[in-house]
């Protein structure tokens, strides 16, 4: 090998200088434009620890029909629903759109089924206050527990595991549907939606609009990083985010909030999807029927109904409804027409929690009503 004399390898080094300064600082403004990489926390909202999958996926059905079920809070009224349904654990699909436990006589009954049923589930907020009243009783003893959660004592690690393990999200691709318990912000991938807005918002309030330089992907802030996924403060702040609104240029922040006193106008008015997104958590609305989101909690809990949506099992929904093939072949979101969707609700035997808030008054009210009145009573069936 030839050995190049010293002060030739000195100049040599000296005009190698610029063009590795020149690599660095390229390097450095791809690192700039490159999108932050999403951190991943231990814990949820509540602080119990994150679900092995936060995001969960069916990629291949069951033979039989899809149905998800709204709110049940531990209310037996599930176990009668299922049965007027004609419900098969070994053909059909069902996902329950959280807030399985609390307010109910049942809840321990609830838990014990869910692994029976062959149910699929996700977080609501009332699942993680029990899990974390669990976990903080297990550290503390009785003094741990309030009197809310007072039956918390009784469940056993098998029960404590369901809501362990219970994801943000349920997506059946085949279907183009999503199930979540409180919503989701429009613009944003699942991976950043907000952990404390996927089972706390109902509201999405409007802020300032701007201009995103190239139409850059929307971004979360309110916690760690921009574009981190993230959970908002226990005061119910929650994150904004920037939707495209279709030009890809002009772009509107939303903050998520719980509170109709906070302001904003429901999430679900502002989802075009796709997926279709089933949801619960919001009782005093009722029964809500948007073009790409259906609200399925009836106040169940506070003796209003139980309501489930079914729709059929998905060979025949591709043979029998021309629609849902052309749309989810545009990837375009289906809507219930589409989907053959068919509410099914029982009513309360009792109420079981009084509820805090009244309904919606005047014409808002007057609507809810009407709505509600398309749902079957006492185990009859309407179509959205």
């Amino acid at each position: 090998m030839r050995i190049l004399p010293q002060r030739r390898r000195h100049w040599f080094a000296l005009a190698l200088i610029p063009i590795i300064c020149e690599g660095m600082r390229r390097l450095a403004q791809i690192a700039v434009r490159r999108p932050p990489t999403r951190s991943v926390q231990a814990t949820t909202p509540r602080g119990c620890p994150v679900p092995h999958v936060i995001h969960r996926r069916i990629e291949r059905v069951k033979p039989g029909r899809l149905i998800v079920v709204g709110d049940c809070h531990g209310c037996p009224e599930l176990f009668r629903l299922l049965s007027s349904l004609g419900y098969d654990p070994a053909a059909d699909n069902l996902i329950l759109s959280g807030d399985l436990v609390n307010k109910g006589p049942a809840s321990l009954a609830v838990l014990d089924a869910v692994p029976q049923l062959q149910a699929m589930a996700v977080r609501g907020n009332h699942d993680d206050a029990v899990l974390e009243a669990w976990l903080a009783f297990r550290r503390g003893g009785e003094s741990a527990l309030s009197s809310k959660f007072e039956w918390v004592r009784h469940m056993n690690e098998s029960q404590a595991a369901v809501l362990a393990e219970l994801p943000f999200t349920v997506s059946v691709p085949e279907y183009g549907i999503a199930v979540v318990h409180a919503g989701l912000v429009p613009g944003l991938p699942l991976e950043q939606q907000d952990l404390w807005a996927m089972y706390k918002m109902r509201n999405l309030v409007r802020m300032e609009e701007q201009e995103e330089e190239g139409g850059k992907a929307a971004a979360v802030e309110g916690g760690p990083g921009e574009g981190a996924m993230t959970h908002g403060s226990a005061n119910g702040n929650g994150a904004a985010a920037i939707i495209a609104d279709g030009r890809g240029e002009r772009r509107t922040r939303y903050r998520p909030v719980e509170k109709a006193k906070e302001g904003g106008d429901p999430w679900a008015t502002l989802w075009q999807g796709p997926p279709h997104v089933f949801f619960g958590h919001d009782a005093k609305r009722r029964l809500q029927l948007h073009p790409a989101a259906t609200g399925l909690d009836t106040g169940c809990v506070y003796g209003g109904k139980l309501t489930a949506a079914v729709m059929p099992p998905l060979e025949q929904l591709r043979a029998r409804s021309p629609g849902f093939g052309a749309k989810m072949a545009a990837g375009q979101a289906v809507g219930r027409e589409e989907l053959m969707v068919e509410l099914v609700s029982v009513p309360a035997a009792e109420v079981y929690s009084a509820p805090t808030a009244t309904a919606p008054a005047g014409a808002a009210a007057a609507a809810v009503e009407t709505v509600a009145a398309a749902v079957a009573v006492d185990g009859g069936k309407g179509h959205a």
